[in-house]
Order: structure tokens, then C-alpha cells, then sequence
């Protein structure tokens, strides 16, 4: 049966193998002698980046130089635009319900670099035979970077209102952006939420759980959240999400957390990306992986990764070492 047919948990059990997640960051921009932006801006760039990532890295999943800060750019935040490095935010223009009132929700189709992003998803989907993964801003974290941390979560005591209009606001640009991406090839869009760690589990419930699901529920596509930082106290909220996965930080203990995980949904990661992969030797990332792998195996709804981002000159070798230790693993 073809992966397009599958669920998730079927294909990461397809074979009597460990499969891979890779979530690579900028690590392939070197390997094509391309800036962050000539990829951004060029459709047959970014397919020759993600033809080059598939040529040197083994993978069981595809993806697209991820554009973390695509709707912020869209909307007029001031961007910090490295070469080789993922693009930040420099600047938070919305802080009042007046400055909303200035906004139109992005359409994926017309605005900003939105259209572009779409037709190099829409090329590798076509190119590459295997499940397209793209990771989507949430709603929260997009909210935070729209007005600054510390702002948007004074207002939850202190402005309320403000708090759902902008929410409100964030929601439907990520649901618009997140139906364009799974239309032009996306199998797997994990929503990436790693501002909600600030919050409580009583907000998490109020202004996380029900808007994410507003954009799970219209998908079809295989859905997952990613949540940096320890959570621990409300993973079991995560799980009330619509979702088909969960991926955690590397500080996470998996041993523990899959006591926690219904067997239909998938666990994801947990290799430390920065001092494990990014500054550890070969031996050791590939001492580490077994580890991981043998513990994980009695679990048939595990999936090796990463636990977030590795740094962008983590070198080649590392990155292999990983991968394919963890795909010649033998399942039971």
C-alpha cells in the first residue's frame, strides 16, 4: 500500500525498521552554495535543496527549508535575514486592539512570499517520492512574535480582549496558510508551538487547545504539534488536541512520556540537536541512537528525530551518523 493511503502509525511500521524524522534546519544551505533567501525566493532553489538533503541524508520524509517567519514578514515585522541562518523577528507592530483593526488576514495565494513557498512545496511534492513534512507556526507563537512575550502575556491578565482579537487574527492566517500548504503536497504539517511553555494549564486549555483544533479539524493530512521546553505539565493536554503526533524537547524523558502516549498516537524525537548531534563525535551520537532506538522498541508508535532544530554547522557526518543508526535499527 502506498504512503498516501496510510496513516502515520502505518507507515512508520510498514517496514521491520526504525524510520527517521529529519528536522535539519539551514544544515543543507552549504551543501548547495545558497543563502537562507536566494532558497526562500526561488522555487527551483529550494527543490534543488531538498533534491541535495535527499541525495545525503537517508530519510523516510521530505521537507522544505523551513520558513518559521513567513507570516510575520508577510504582515510587516521588521525581519533579521542571516545567510545561513534561520530569519528572526526584530520588531512587535502589534500592541493595541487599534492595530489590528489594520490587518487583513494574508491570503496564501497573493501575499508576501506566501504564493512562492507554495509552488516549492508544490515542486518537491511532485519531484520526491516520499511523505512532504512542514512545520506551520502556531496560532500562540505567532501571537508572541506579533506583540512581543512579555506584552501578550501581561495582557492575558490585563487585556483579555485584546489577547482573543489577536488570536482570533493568528488562527485563521494559520489555518488559511496551513489548507494552501497540505493542497500543494504537504502529507505530514506539524503545528510548532513552542511560545505556549509559558503558560499555565488553565490558559493552555483556553487559547491553545480549541484553536489549534479549529485548523486540525480541516486538514486531512497527517497533523502533529511540536512544544520546546519541558512539558511535562500539560502533555496530556497536547493529547487532547485532533493530532496524530506529538514531538517533545530533548530534555524530555521518553522512557517516561510514552506511558503517557495512546498507542495511536506517534511519539517524536528526542536526540539532543546541540550538544549530542551538533557537538559529539560520531561514536557517540551513534552510542546514543541505539540507546534510544532499544528503548523505544517495545513501542510500535515511535519515531526517531531530533528534538527540535539542529544547529545550522553541525557537521554532515553527525547528522548521517544519526539517521542511519536509527533506520537500521531491527524492529520486534
Amino acid at each position: 500500500m502506498h504512503w498516501r493511503k496510510m496513516s502515520l502509525l502505518e507507515y512508520i511500521n510498514s517496514e521491520k525498521r526504525g524510520f527517521f524524522l529529519p528536522d535539519m534546519a539551514t544544515n543543507g544551505l552549504e551543501l548547495v552554495g545558497y543563502t537562507a533567501y536566494e532558497v526562500y525566493e526561488d522555487p527551483l532553489k529550494q527543490l534543488e535543496l531538498a533534491q541535495k538533503m535527499n541525495e545525503v541524508f537517508e530519510s523516510d520524509f521530505i521537507y522544505s527549508l523551513c520558513d518559521g517567519i513567513i507570516f510575520c514578514e508577510t504582515i510587516g515585522s521588521e525581519i533579521l535575514k542571516p545567510d545561513y541562518d534561520f530569519p528572526s523577528v526584530i520588531s512587535h507592530p502589534i500592541q493595541r486592539n487599534e492595530d489590528l483593526l489594520k490587518l487583513e488576514v494574508p491570503d496564501p495565494f497573493s501575499s508576501g512570499r506566501m504564493p512562492v513557498n507554495l509552488e516549492s512545496l508544490k515542486l518537491i511534492s511532485e519531484h520526491i517520492n516520499k511523505p512532504l513534512y512542514v512545520s506551520i507556526q502556531g496560532p500562540f507563537t505567532l501571537a508572541i512574535q506579533l506583540a512581543g512575550a512579555t506584552h501578550l502575556l501581561r495582557s492575558i491578565v490585563k487585556n483579555p480582549e485584546f489577547v482573543e482579537r489577536i488570536l482570533d487574527f493568528t488562527t485563521e492566517t494559520v489555518l488559511r496558510y496551513a489548507k494552501a500548504v497540505e493542497k500543494s503536497g504537504a502529507q505530514y504539517i506539524s503545528i510548532s508551538e513552542p511560545g505556549t511553555v509559558t503558560l499555565s494549564p488553565d490558559n493552555f486549555i483556553k487559547y491553545v487547545i480549541p484553536r489549534v483544533n479549529s485548523i486540525f479539524d480541516r486538514l486531512k493530512c497527517w497533523k502533529g504539534m511540536h512544544i520546546c521546553g519541558d512539558t511535562s505539565h500539560f502533555l496530556d493536554l497536547m493529547l487532547e488536541c485532533n493530532l496524530h503526533a506529538v514531538s517533545l524537547d530533548q530534555i524530555m524523558d521518553y522512557e517516561k512520556v510514552i506511558e503517557r502516549i495512546p498507542d495511536d498516537i506517534v511519539l517524536i524525537g528526542n536526540l539532543d540537536p546541540i550538544q549530542l548531534i551538533g557537538r559529539g563525535t560520531a561514536e557517540e551520537i551513534e552510542k546514543e541512537t541505539k540507546e534510544l532506538n532499544h528503548k523505544m522498541n517495545p513501542y510500535r508508535n515511535y519515531l526517531c528525530a531530533f528534538g527540535c532544530n539542529c544547529l545550522n554547522d553541525t557537521p554532515v557526518v553527525n547528522l548521517q551518523t544519526a539517521i542511519k543508526t536509527a533506520r537500521r535499527s531491527i524492529k520486534k
